[in-house]
């Protein structure tokens, strides 16, 4: 026994360590966990005369000699108490996996008791991917790589640590993916937090919506939304991590909450990012006779450092007040910028900042025999955004600079300075008429003011006057209402819902403007509807349907009505998109396995996209339609006692449609472009408890990830790789427009120590240092290694 439990480990992590190790002498050993198999941390043992604690990862053991039939008390804060009874004097070792329930929940003929708050969010009608950041939350891993395990999601990262992400959820993509903490559109922390630099130790959960959006995240989204979700338990913890990196990568990251008497709690979440990102990239260089020739350099200006610290303090459970939370967020990014869009040609001395101040507050309240929920939150963020181009002369991709006479790197030079000033309302309501039947409201208002300076920027014909002097003004609403009921002892579940969006904006069009336009300021506005249904049916406790379609609209944003100051023109005369979404599922579930295979259908009318008109200049425009469907299938499955394997696959058909201009005729049928058609991961994890010392933990894991061909322009349909569903062969373009298939192998370990206070975790990234690129075919980095510490207290002493 001692060798095989021994084999089994080295088969799974042989390339993270060759040591062996031996079973412990534990008589009686066991795991406390939920009904989804997530550990339960700090319950309560008592075994005749002794009593134990579960550590971190749900484990306990006895080494005590215990005689005779036993009852065992298991017990923990939230959740219904557990006792059996134990026959020692039959059994030398015994090894226990007790479930816990929590008591707030009960059993009916459809509902499976113990459900979490993660399943409950899993079988809701409409359908999300919930990430659970805590099981992941000790491993060097970003937000952003957990979320690319996901089944039709795609993260596209342009380049290294802090760089532009983009969520990519069944083919949708850049503004038609919205973004939320807590429920609150995440625009009012002004890009001071987001899934490209928030730790995931910082994280509860985060929800993906992959087209139908339900009406308490209240926003316009067209694709999907994402919504990231912090620790509110307001318990005495603490939790530190620091990890670093290949390429001079430092991520640390600090939490703390505090729990008073009479009911007052405070707390801080902060991190620090910084990184060179000076991996090597493959690229083009002049030689001495002018001619183009292929070079591996090293980056040399692209360094990201990343500041940001939130206090709060609030006080909960009062008559009057359910919880009031008053915060304040403060953040500075300092980027470098390598290159444009593309990677056509070195930049070095460009850099931008990014920096912000954010008051917020939040009021939660029931009323009426908690027949009304009311949550109430206001913030106001002033931010400045700051771009510096005044070098004179050129770098090349070595680092060279060679002087000259005109000012900036790019095409056009810059020392602005923009301020904007952001206040964002949300209010949500709930009304619990029946036991069977609910009405929830969102309403949320939020208006951007921007102005600013720019020495070397535009200004108005005929005049010295800064186009950015001249103030700019956005404002949006968006009203949804909701009918949730359930119908046959609730097997069937029906949310049916309507929203109203609008807008106005009101500014200058400094792209044709003269002397004659200073005062000429332009108001656009707009408003349409949007409505749907989401329907869920429990064919038994163990698997269900569900199916949801929607009609909406997505606003157009400030910055594509007023544009950039730089190459970006603005457009007053856009319209909102409208897009039709379709979602069909089934999920399966048992105590071991869970699988779910779902499809959808989307047809998008007016995309907003961005255009150029004439060079350097590009403008958004509602131009072109899209249409498609596709499938997903996601499972996972317990092996033996120590290993759990997931996997998933996304096939997706998103094509060109309804092409008016007869010049692009041709564009008609072909697939989106920089998106990819066919993805897919698996992952292998492991639990080994008590393997070099008592009380301690290994969980080794591997991550797969293979990316289809994709196209980064618009090729003819016969073209494209042929095979079942393109997945073979090769396509007939040219390599310069395509991104090849890519594999990504990650693999690492992390481990407990016997304190459970302690863990240390190591991965490496890339492993096969494969060529992978990204957002336009920007390359990422090659292979990469990553330590982590983590320290975490929980009730501790105040």
């Amino acid at each position: 026994m001692r060798y095989s439990y021994s084999f089994a480990f080295l088969l799974f992590s042989y390339c993270l360590t060759n040591l062996l190790f031996a079973q412990s002498n534990d008589r009686i050993q066991g795991r406390v966990i939920q009904q989804d198999g997530r550990p339960i941390a700090e319950a309560t043992i008592k075994i005749a005369d002794q009593t134990i604690l579960s550590r971190s990862d749900g484990s306990f053991n006895s080494t005590k000699a215990i005689k005779g039939r036993q009852i065992i008390r298991i017990s923990a804060i939230g959740y219904v108490p557990h006792m059996d009874t134990l026959d020692m004097d039959n059994a030398k070792k015994v090894f226990l996996e007790i479930i816990l329930y929590p008591k707030e929940n009960t059993i009916d003929q459809v509902e499976v008791r113990g459900k979490t708050q993660i399943q409950k969010l899993r079988e809701e009608p409409i359908r999300s991917i919930v990430i659970d950041t805590k099981a992941a939350a000790e491993q060097p891993t970003s937000l952003a790589e957990i979320m690319n395990r996901a089944p039709g999601i795609r993260i596209r990262q342009s380049g290294g640590v802090g760089n532009q992400v983009d969520v990519s959820i069944n083919g949708f993509q850049g503004n038609a993916v919205q973004y939320f903490r807590d429920g609150i559109p995440l625009e009012y922390l002004g890009g001071g937090y987001g899934i490209n630099n928030v730790p995931i130790n910082q994280l509860e959960h985060v929800e993906i919506y992959k087209g139908v959006v339900p009406i308490n995240l209240g926003g316009d989204a067209l694709g999907g939304a994402v919504n990231l979700v912090t620790n509110q338990n307001h318990k005495k913890t603490f939790q530190a991590s620091y990890e670093v990196g290949s390429f001079n990568t430092h991520l640390i990251n600090l939490s703390g909450q505090q729990q008073f008497r009479n009911n007052w709690f405070a707390g801080i979440d902060a991190f620090v990012n910084y990184s060179d990102n000076d991996y090597q990239v493959d690229i083009e260089t002049v030689d001495e006779n002018a001619n183009l020739k292929p070079a591996r350099v090293k980056l040399f200006h692209n360094a990201y450092k990343h500041y940001f610290t939130e206090a709060y303090a609030g006080i909960k459970n009062k008559k009057w007040a359910d919880e009031l939370r008053l915060s304040i967020a403060l953040y500075q990014i300092d980027r470098q910028s390598q290159h444009p869009a593309l990677m056509t040609n070195p930049y070095g001395a460009i850099k931008l900042n990014n920096k912000g101040i954010v008051p917020s507050i939040r009021y939660k309240k029931s009323f009426w025999d908690n027949r009304i929920d009311l949550d109430q939150f206001v913030s106001y963020s002033s931010t400045n955004r700051h771009r510096t181009d005044t070098v004179k002369g050129t770098f090349d991709w070595y680092g060279k600079f060679t002087p000259g006479t005109s000012v900036g790197e790019s095409p056009n030079p810059s020392l602005a300075s923009i301020d904007y000033k952001n206040i964002i309302s949300r209010t949500a309501l709930s009304f619990h008429i029946t036991p069977q039947h609910q009405i929830h409201t969102n309403f949320i208002l939020n208006r951007n003011t921007r102005r600013g300076s720019d020495p070397l920027g535009f200004r108005f014909t005929g005049t010295d006057i800064d186009v950015l002097s001249k103030e700019a003004t956005y404002q949006k609403s968006i009203l949804g209402l909701s009918w949730e009921s359930n119908w046959f002892n609730k097997r069937l579940t029906n949310q049916l819902f309507i929203k109203h969006f609008s807008f106005t904006s009101k500014g200058i069009n400094a792209f044709l403007s003269n002397d004659t336009d200073l005062n000429k300021y332009k108001s656009v506005s707009d408003q349409s509807w949007g409505f749907g249904n989401a329907v869920k049916y429990q064919i038994n406790n163990r698997s269900f349907l569900r199916a949801s379609v929607e009609l909406t609209n997505r606003l157009p944003l400030q910055e594509e009505l007023f544009g950039d100051n730089d190459t970006r023109a603005p457009n007053f005369d856009l319209k909102p998109e409208r897009s039709f979404n379709a979602n069909l599922g089934y999920r399966y579930a048992t105590e071991n396995f869970a699988t779910e295979v779902g499809t959808f259908y989307r047809r998008t009318k007016g995309m907003i996209l961005l255009t150029p008109i004439q060079t350097p200049f590009s403008q958004y425009k509602n131009l072109d339609s899209i249409q498609g469907y596709g499938f997903d299938i996601d499972l996972s499955y317990r092996l033996f006692k120590h290993f759990e394997i997931t996997g998933n696959a996304t096939w997706q058909d998103l094509r060109m449609v309804d092409i008016g201009v007869p010049l692009y005729k041709w564009i008609e049928g072909t697939r989106l472009t920089n998106t990819p058609y066919f993805f897919s991961n698996i992952g292998l994890k492991a639990n080994f408890q008590n393997v070099f010392a008592k009380n301690d933990a290994i969980k080794p894991y591997i991550h797969y990830n293979f990316i289809r061909e994709f196209y980064l322009v618009h090729i003819p349909k016969d073209k494209e790789a042929d095979g079942f569903l393109g997945l073979t062969g090769s396509s007939k373009v040219d390599t310069k427009d395509l991104v090849p298939d890519q594999s990504l192998m990650n693999v690492g370990f992390n481990y407990v120590f016997p304190s459970s206070k302690w863990s240390l975790s190591a991965e490496v990234k890339n492993l096969m240092d494969a060529k992978l690129y990204d957002y336009y075919k920007i390359q990422r980095p090659g292979r990469s290694v990553h330590v982590k510490i983590n320290y975490y207290i929980k009730s501790f002493k105040s």
